[in-house]
């Protein structure tokens, strides 16, 4: 009897292990044999698994990005001219300064910590902000230096060409191009860590993955569709040269189909004697309906990630929850994540950009986001023509129309049902 066992290739590797090897603690008890940096988490892998994570679990990725694009709202401002200058260009790369904390939020949310970088002159004249990308830098055991290494697997050591390494905020390093930088690092509070920051979703990291994993087991069974996993059984095959050339003939009419095949056995029975076979040729398909409970597991755990980044529900691009898209109780949701997560986080940036950027020369005034909720509730007691500056539209202080309150169109509306009259040209207004 002769088995041949067809088998695919691995679609993906997908092990998360190294992510729940954080260590309890990242203080240093034991300073005899420190190396030149402090490792995030146990292997120094963290943040690569962290944006693996965030790159291939769908429903975790669309929730940093909202939480991203709701904090930094429409951006940032100031009637300051000197701090509106810096907004427009706050370094020689010529992007916008919103561009640059946006980065810095979205790192801060993936990371638990971001860091950014000044660049000055001995007279502090004038300032750069950079962003530095957060999976590169670590730091020193003494808390004084940043390292940033564009590929920590491949770290040399000390001596590393690659190595480049900058002063800790509030002190300075004059660089090779003779100005001083200096690396500020915000970071996420987690008690017994010292040197980093852990993102707040850290604690339900497992739901993250069970995420990511039903993804890839749907991708499987979707494409493993395109061929009925079972055995192939073929009697009278009675020498390995006759099962070989059935293999090649198999191997030429299988084509790409075999790279979508789960798992196909083939199995070759000889004759019981000269033109008495001991079976029928037949396949035998394996079950494909056992699922199991995958699909409420999938679920389960994308409401679950709604949860552990503490988020809400109307505020995410995905969720299973009814009435998702009702006015009332989006804006509802949109004031109290202002109130405990938006505003708290800008009140973290824009303490750490006044504290740094002063030590620079550069005074920050009425520095403020511009936050805007997803959908708009009109005040009944605005004027029509505040309504329709508010919304960006022409308006007319002196237009009488315009000079209702919304509150009275609002009555107006009830009690001119099937009428005509002079109020009809203030309906059009908004």
């Amino acid at each position: 009897m002769h088995k041949k066992q067809i088998q695919t290739s691995r679609f993906f590797e997908f092990n998360y292990t190294p992510v729940l090897d954080l260590l309890d603690t990242d203080v240093i008890l034991d300073r005899s044999n420190v190396q030149a940096y402090v490792p995030f988490g146990d292997d120094n892998a963290l943040p690569r698994q962290l944006i693996k994570l965030a790159r291939e679990v769908p429903v975790h990725r669309a929730i940093l990005n909202s939480k991203t694009n709701y904090i930094l709202g429409q951006g940032v401002q100031s009637s300051d001219p000197a701090t509106s200058a810096f907004l427009e260009m706050p370094n020689n790369q010529k992007e916008l300064f919103s561009f640059t904390l946006k980065k810095l939020c979205f790192d801060y949310l993936t990371f638990g910590n971001c860091y950014y970088e000044l660049v000055t002159n001995r007279k502090k004249s004038f300032v750069f902000v950079y962003h530095q990308d957060a999976t590169r830098v670590r730091i020193s055991p003494d808390s004084k230096l940043a390292l940033i290494h564009p590929n920590w697997e491949l770290f040399k050591g000390r001596g590393d060409k690659d190595l480049k390494t900058i002063s800790l905020f509030p002190a300075f390093s004059k660089g090779v191009d003779g100005l001083f930088h200096s690396i500020v690092q915000i970071r996420d509070y987690e008690p017994e860590f010292v040197f980093y920051g852990i993102p707040s979703y850290f604690a339900g990291i497992r739901n993250v993955i069970i995420s990511g994993l039903t993804n890839i087991w749907n991708q499987t069974r979707l494409e493993s569709s395109f061929a009925t996993p079972g055995m192939l059984v073929i009697p009278g095959v009675n020498s390995d040269e006759a099962a070989t050339e059935l293999d090649a003939l198999f191997a030429d009419y299988k084509g790409a189909l075999s790279a979508k095949a789960n798992e196909i056995i083939i199995q070759y029975l000889s004759d019981l004697a000269p033109g008495i076979s001991s079976q029928k040729a037949e396949f035998i398909a394996f079950g494909r309906d056992n699922e199991g409970h995958w699909p409420d597991l999938h679920a389960q755990s994308e409401l679950a990630l709604i949860t552990i980044h503490n988020w809400f529900p109307t505020l995410t691009p995905y969720s299973d929850v009814k009435s998702t898209f009702e006015s009332g109780r989006i804006l509802n949701e949109y004031e109290v994540a202002m109130s405990t997560v938006i505003k708290p986080i800008q009140e973290t940036f824009t303490q750490s950009l006044k504290t740094s950027l002063s030590e620079c020369g550069l005074n920050l005034r009425d520095f403020e986001f511009i936050n805007s909720p997803p959908v708009t509730r009109l005040n009944p007691m605005n004027f029509v023509w505040e309504v329709r500056r508010d919304s960006g539209l022409d308006y007319d202080k002196n237009d009488p129309v315009q000079q209702i309150l919304v509150l009275q169109l609002q009555n107006t509306y009830a009690s001119s049902v099937g009428k005509t009259n002079s109020n009809d040209n203030a309906k059009s207004t908004l």
